[in-house]
């Protein structure tokens, strides 16, 4: 959003580019968006897709609408750990780039730790924090299809599942849950959304 031209935002993951247009009259981005997509297929000749997300559209606009090709890229690597996408879940991709240094992080310092990951979404920082060699990853979040995006990357990177570490609930009773219990961790993740 600080460089460039701030309302349209692309992606890369894998072999899908992903468009954002946060323009407040989106049709006001056609010409442009047209353009980019003839640059994006010149220039990475190897892209399978291309789909657009539209921040004032319908709620199938925001979760976005295949521009070109046919299949979206469902998993991707990053660091050599695998992560699973569902592009069309949510508004977003469902995996945040501009949390990769946290997931570096995570890959260098968390071996052995026991890990608290809260408004986990998709688990991507705890699935980095199992990668590490974590003892304990707990990843919790208000919605059970997003644990699931997380539960398939531990499926991709051949971690095993236990189904109590992965708990779908409000955040505010499951800490007072884990108060009362006692638990404590050596590294909590809590991102918050807006």
């Amino acid at each position: 959003f600080l460089e460039g031209y701030p309302q349209l935002v692309v992606e890369l993951f894998g072999e899908t580019a992903v468009f954002y247009n946060y323009a407040d009259e989106p049709s006001e981005l056609n010409d442009l968006l047209a353009a980019v997509r003839t640059l994006l297929r010149e220039q990475f000749p190897w892209l399978q897709a291309i789909l657009l997300k539209t921040r004032n559209g319908s709620d199938e606009e925001k979760r976005g609408v295949l521009l070109w090709g046919s299949q979206l890229t469902t998993k991707i690597r990053e660091h050599g750990v695998r992560y699973a996408l569902d592009l069309t879940m949510n508004q977003d991709a469902s995996f945040y780039l501009d949390t990769r240094n946290v997931r570096r992080w995570a890959l260098d310092h968390l071996a052995g730790k026991e890990v608290l990951n809260t408004f986990a979404y998709t688990g991507s920082l705890g699935v980095a924090a199992q990668a590490a060699g974590a003892s304990r990853v707990l990843q919790t979040d208000l919605n059970k299809r997003f644990l699931n995006v997380a539960k398939t990357s531990y499926t991709l990177n051949g971690f095993s599942i236990d189904k109590k570490l992965f708990q779908t609930g409000d955040f505010w009773r499951q800490m007072s849950q884990m108060k009362r219990a006692g638990e404590q961790f050596d590294c909590v993740f809590l991102d918050p959304p807006f």
